[in-house]
């Protein structure tokens, strides 16, 4: 019986390894302000909380999730591509969106206070979730981007999701 062996209906998650892009719908950069990791039944979730910035909306900046091998910029070292046991790696670019709002240029403000790395308890197959803090920045502050690498110890089946109120991205990595 599958309902037996699924009580929680993960496998009604249609989830995939081929990469998710979903474009912007807001035109200036959302702020990071939180991102966190969480287990589930079904799934390790990821998820990264912006501010609305100037955008009259609440939707989240837009985001391409996928399977990607180092370099992942020119002279980009990251802890994800030498931690022990990691065998997959997920690169999560979200634009247009920053770490810092300097809508006004004499006081910049530093919206993401969260660590570099986060905190990964209880999660099944996330053994790292990096911030590349110093990702290279388009000349135009408007389409700036966030990148986070998710380290796996094995290529799995993915899913994202968006929400707003608060402006959200998650990447559910299957269990």
């Amino acid at each position: 019986n599958a309902a037996a062996n699924d009580p929680a209906g993960c496998r009604f998650i249609v989830a995939s390894q081929n990469a998710r892009q979903i474009p912007s719908s807001v035109a200036l950069p959302d702020y990071l302000i939180g991102a966190s990791a969480a287990p589930t039944v079904c799934y390790d979730k990821i998820t990264f909380v912006f501010s609305q910035g100037a955008n009259p909306t609440n939707f989240p900046p837009g985001y391409t999730v996928e399977y990607k091998q180092p370099p992942y910029a020119p002279n980009l070292q990251s802890t994800t591509q030498t931690l022990t046991g990691v065998q997959a790696i997920l690169e999560v670019v979200i634009t247009p969106a920053s770490l810092v709002d300097a809508r006004t240029p004499s006081n910049p403000t530093h919206t993401y206070q969260g660590n570099l790395r986060l905190a990964l308890p209880g999660l099944r197959h996330t053994l790292i979730v990096e911030l590349l803090s110093t990702f290279p920045q388009p000349t135009d502050p408007n389409q700036g981007v966030v990148v986070w690498l998710i380290g796996l110890d094995s290529k799995r089946p993915f899913v994202t999701d968006v929400a707003a109120s608060p402006p959200r991205v998650s990447v559910l990595i299957m269990n």
